[in-house]
Order: C-alpha cells, then sequence, then structure tokens
C-alpha cells in the first residue's frame, strides 16, 4: 500500500477519537472533552488559517473559557512556520508520536513480517486466540482493565473516556474473562480504514503475546466491516512497541507531537 498524505491520517485519527465538543477554526479544529486525553483536548492545525499568530490567540481564548491548557497538535500537515510561532509564543514540543499503517491482511495473517514466521503456530509467542473476545461496544469490564492501565483520573474522568470510545464506530476486544479481562484493545472503523487504539495489558499479563492477539483479532474481524488498511499512533520512543507493531507488518507514514506552555 501506499500511506495517504499526512492530512489524510491526521483526519483519520481525529474521527477514530473523537472530542466531546469542537468548533472550526479555518482549515484548523479545536477540540475539548473535559481535560481527558491530550488529543480530544487539542487543536488539530492539518489545515490553513488566515494568520498563525491570530489562530493561535483565538485558540487560546477558546481553551481558556473552558478551563483548559492550550494545547496544539501540529504534524506535517500543519501550515509551515506553525512550530517556529509556538515557539517564539513559548511552547515546547512533547510527546512525539509516530504515525504507522499497515495493509490489514497483512496484520490479519498473523505472520511475523521481519522473519516470514507464521507466530500463530508458535504457541509460547502469543496468546491463546481462543481466550479473545470481540464486541461492538466496551463492556464494563474492558472499561476498567482499559483504565487501570492507562487512565489519569477517577470516575468522571473514566465517563468522559468512555463516551469519547463510544463516539463512532468501534470493536473492542480483550482477552480472557470478558468481566474481568487481562488485556484489551479498540480498533476504530472509519471508512475503509481500522485504527488500532487502547492497546493495555495489564502488567501481571505482559510479555505473554496479548497485545499480538488482540491486534491479529481485530485485525482479521474488521474484513467483515470493509476496511483493509489499518493505522495506528505510538510514542517514538517506545521501542517495544515499535518491534512489536513492525513484526505485525506497519511501517512509517508520518507523525506528531503536541505544543504546549505548561506540561
Amino acid at each position: 500500500m501506499n500511506p495517504p498524505e499526512p492530512a489524510v491520517l491526521d483526519h483519520l485519527a481525529d474521527a477514530g477519537w473523537p472530542a466531546l465538543e469542537r468548533e472550526r477554526l479555518d482549515g484548523w479544529a479545536l477540540r475539548a472533552a473535559a481535560g481527558v486525553t491530550s488529543r480530544a483536548n487539542s487543536v488539530l492545525t492539518a489545515g490553513a488559517v488566515a494568520d498563525l499568530s491570530s489562530a493561535v490567540g483565538t485558540a487560546e481564548r477558546w481553551y481558556a473559557t473552558r478551563g483548559l491548557p492550550p494545547v496544539l497538535q501540529v504534524s506535517p500537515a500543519s501550515p509551515e512556520g506553525l512550530a517556529a510561532e509556538l515557539q517564539r509564543l513559548g511552547y515546547r514540543e512533547h510527546s512525539r508520536t509516530d504515525v504507522l499503517v499497515a495493509d490489514r491482511s497483512d496484520v490479519a495473517s498473523g505472520t511475523d513480517i521481519a522473519s516470514g514466521t507464521d507466530i500463530a503456530s508458535r504457541i509460547e509467542d502469543r496468546a491463546d486466540e481462543r481466550g479473545v473476545t470481540i464486541a461492538d461496544a466496551p463492556s464494563e469490564g474492558w472499561l476498567r482493565t482499559w483504565w487501570s492501565v492507562d487512565g489519569r483520573g477517577g470516575e468522571a474522568e473514566l465517563a468522559v473516556a468512555a463516551r469519547i470510545l463510544t463516539g463512532g464506530r468501534a470493536l473492542y476486544a480483550c482477552h480472557g474473562d470478558p468481566a474481568d479481562p487481562d488485556a484489551v484493545a479498540r480498533l476504530a472503523l472509519v471508512g475503509e480504514w481500522g485504527g488500532l487504539y487502547a492497546v493495555a495489558t495489564r502488567p501481571e499479563a505482559r510479555r505473554r503475546g496479548r497485545a499480538r492477539a488482540l491486534a491479529v483479532a481485530l485485525a482479521g474481524a474488521a474484513g467483515a466491516h470493509g476496511v483493509s488498511d489499518l493505522w495506528l499512533q505510538v510514542l517514538s520512543d517506545n521501542t517495544a512497541a515499535h518491534r512489536l507493531y513492525g513484526s505485525l507488518g506497519f511501517r512509517h507514514a508520518s507523525g506528531y507531537a503536541y505544543w504546549s506552555r505548561d506540561r
């Protein structure tokens, strides 16, 4: 597959993790969700604006009225000079992230692309696929496991996160007892694309192939929903995740970072 343009990936990821509140600012989108998750509470800057300084100022006022710090997601699709303007205004870059893409069928095969090995035949390197359950909505157990690994906040924040998760079509996979799974993952369904999100494994179940099994199962199930290609986001310095996703056939297509004044 030929990787899509960065702007396409930016908008796919936006649709796959929808903010609860949004407003257009020329070619940008101001997004908010009570401060829960960076993506849902940042400016999507994949488009043109009439004036960079004025646009940033408008964004700052928009977030101030909501009691949130201004955060901007900057990618290769952002206007030229935006990073320099943000730096001039005292913003700093953080959370650099890579966007990876893959053919759905490659991931669904379970083959280690780097070595050509059929992982499904190596029981010691994967979780038991019979232990994976897929649903079209997150169960209470799914939510609790994900939040215990990746959550930031209490019950109120979890409720907001649940609204974000269910803001669009998606598949939800878990391993183990659905009421209390040891690993979970979500695949957003956006047209012919599927976006892998919320891959989380409890500490006691790590290094057992859980994340691989969930990704393979979701890729297989997505075929029935018209999905042909997959994308995901992973922090640039997450070496282990890059190794896993590279072995499944994902390759670099774009990237972005968040810019804010205060981390």
